[in-house]
């Protein structure tokens, strides 16, 4: 019985040996795996470019967005318009601006002209009101779709100080000749979506020919207000050729996203001026009421 109980205790003893023994092993192979992984492990300074490590670049699936307008504007001038253009359409629906235009009409350069202008998109509205260097009217009101004869669309026009002492205003065909014989645009095309719609048109014209030239030059001011500017070149031989000019200077303010001056050329040279259209004091969604855009609220 004793003999027996003393064979037990050396059994267990054993088993004891072996599991510390065991234990011990573990231990020293954990030990030495962690001091393997510090030796192989360093601090360093920032990475240096390898000469011979080739990167690899973002393949065309790779989505990638600029980091900056102008990093945009630079990589596709065409399509950051094209943005634009996207943009306006979701948040403009009024503004008020201060509009100055000087241009080639009838062979020769008009006074500049300062214009006070209240703007709508829907319905299509454009009240001028001449501040500097009126022509042959004070004021000009269209409303799209509001004045029509025989299927023309006409504007109400305020005439100069002698005419108004004979008449308070007459109607006037918003694209016949006495139109273009004061300016190079017709009152439908003004506004800033207009403009942009204009420069995405001929741009898609030439790329569709292969003629497209159309480039980001870098940053440049307006009015104090900082700007991208764009340059696009045309194959434009004069007044009657399908192309509205040989080289357009584009200012694109960069916190309104919006062209505030565009300069239009008939040579590359930029010395024979065909138009010069800037927009200052831009007020946008004013919520401007339907009875600006009336006959009664011109006090006509």
């Amino acid at each position: 019985m004793i003999q027996r109980s003393l064979t037990r205790k050396r059994l267990h003893g054993l088993v004891g040996v072996v599991l510390a023994a065991g234990l011990i092993f573990q231990c020293y192979q954990a030990f030495r795996r962690h001091d393997d992984l510090v030796s192989q492990t360093r601090i360093v300074g920032p990475a240096k470019s390898n000469p011979n490590v080739a990167y690899a670049m973002p393949t065309s699936d790779t989505p990638r967005y600029p980091a900056s307008l102008e990093e945009l504007a630079g990589e596709d001038p065409l399509r950051f318009f094209k943005q634009m253009l996207d943009r306006y359409d979701q948040r403009v629906r009024d503004y008020t601006c201060t509009f100055t235009k000087q241009e080639l009409v009838g062979g020769a350069l008009t006074e500049e002209q300062v214009i006070d202008v209240h703007f709508r998109e829907q319905p299509f509205s454009v009240l001028f009101k001449w501040v500097k260097n009126e022509d042959k009217c004070s004021r000009v009101l269209y409303v799209e779709d509001r004045w029509v004869k025989d299927g023309l669309q006409m504007a109400l026009v305020e005439p100069g100080v002698i005419a108004r002492l004979f008449v308070p205003y007459v109607m006037r065909q918003i694209d016949g000749k006495d139109a273009y014989k004061s300016s190079r645009r017709t009152i439908n095309q003004f506004g800033l979506r207009n403009s942009l719609a204009l420069v995405i048109q001929y741009c898609e014209l030439a790329q569709s020919r292969g003629l497209l030239d159309f480039t980001y030059l870098g940053s440049g001011e307006v009015d104090g207000r900082p700007t991208l500017v764009f340059e696009r070149h045309l194959p434009y031989t004069g007044e009657d050729c399908e192309w509205p000019d040989r080289v357009l200077v584009v200012h694109v303010d960069k916190e309104l996203q919006m062209p505030i001056l565009c300069v239009a050329y008939a040579d590359d040279a930029k010395t024979q001026l065909l138009g010069k259209y800037l927009t200052t004091d831009i007020k946008l969604n004013v919520n401007l009421p339907d009875s600006v855009f009336t006959k009664e609220g011109m006090g006509l």
